[in-house]
């Protein structure tokens, strides 16, 4: 390019998207940190600044919680926060094989197949859907929609009747994002039924239990200026490329089952859920699998825990079909 006297031209040129990740390397690297350094580091490259002073232990855990949709495989999460706490950034920015749908009219077509293109929707092409501002999600016909989600959310394939006679398996996780009213003590205002304020077919019970967790955002600080990390951190597209390449190893839920003991209430479900949300917290905080037990029990399995103990609750409180069974969930570590 001329510009007067002057030329301008490209001489290098370092592509921005990480095509591959080296795992070997990036889990070496753990040793050379302290696992609460490992931890910090994970939250600022997520954008956060680990040294403010409103992220307490729980509030860091919650926000890496939003990770785990990219390291384990159709991982289904549910987070509900006030506004303001940054739910929807990190996924917006990490990655893009993770895509981000806010608020308006979700159809069919968009979801699983175009009937008219015969083009696969966002659940076939990506790798994470977020659907943002749950609340103000419209269907025009919501069966068309929950039936196969509740399909796809169980078993990782759908297909649309009368488009598709061969069901399309998937790996995308789906996260769903919604605001939540607090009380004066910032605890939700409907802590019966936290769904409350959401549309009706969220509050369906076969549709609730074939999620991992609900993530309680409420125990997350409103964003703020001084929260963004002012540290060094991994690189973004490096980072998201990391994360995703986690999914295909398969030691760390096998090291989840291995130490993890349920009592005989636990459902499948919850098993499930619980081994699922540990394995991610292994890949997040102990890539490499050297840890005690007490540090499997506390970063790991208790979160994982309490985060499936969300979903138990509703499920207690909107079915009395559940209510046959123990409200809590008992785990241990073996």
């Amino acid at each position: 390019m001329n510009n007067g006297n002057f030329k301008v031209s490209v001489t290098d040129f370092d592509p921005f998207q990480s095509s591959e990740v080296d795992l070997q390397e990036y889990v070496e690297c753990h040793s050379h940190f302290t696992t609460e350094q490992w931890r910090n580091l994970m939250f600022c490259s997520m954008g956060f600044n680990p040294n403010h002073p409103s992220y307490n232990y729980r509030a860091k855990t919650w926000i890496l919680t939003r990770l785990l949709p990219l390291v384990e495989s159709n991982y289904h999460l549910i987070e509900l926060a006030p506004k303001g706490t940054g739910k929807s950034f990190v996924y917006e920015n990490i990655n893009n094989k993770v895509s981000v749908i806010s608020g308006g009219k979700i159809t069919p077509a968009k979801l699983f197949i175009d009937g008219k293109t015969k083009s696969v929707g966002l659940l076939g092409r990506y790798d994470v859907v977020v659907l943002d501002e749950i609340q103000s999600l419209t269907f025009d016909n919501p069966d068309e929609i929950i039936g196969p989600l509740k399909t796809y959310l169980a078993n990782g394939s759908y297909n649309r009747s009368g488009f598709s006679d061969i069901p399309i398996s998937s790996d995308c996780s789906l996260v769903l994002l919604g605001n939540i009213e607090l009380d004066e003590y910032q605890r939700p205002k409907d802590t019966y039924n936290l769904m409350a304020k959401l549309p009706k077919f969220f509050s369906e019970t076969a549709f609730l239990d074939r999620f991992a967790g609900v993530l309680p955002g409420w125990e997350i600080p409103k964003f703020q200026r001084d929260m963004i990390a002012n540290q060094i951190g991994l690189k973004m597209d490096f980072f998201g490329e990391a994360l995703l390449s986690l999914r295909k190893d398969g030691s760390f839920y096998q090291y989840a089952q291995q130490h993890t003991q349920f009592d005989h209430h636990t459902t499948i479900r919850d098993q499930q859920a619980i081994l699922k949300t540990a394995s991610g917290f292994l890949k997040l905080l102990y890539p490499h699998l050297q840890l005690t037990l007490q540090d499997y029990q506390r970063d790991c399995l208790e979160p994982a825990r309490e985060l499936r103990q969300q979903i138990r609750n509703l499920l207690y409180n909107l079915d009395d079909e559940f209510k046959q069974s123990e409200k809590d969930i008992y785990v241990d570590i073996k």
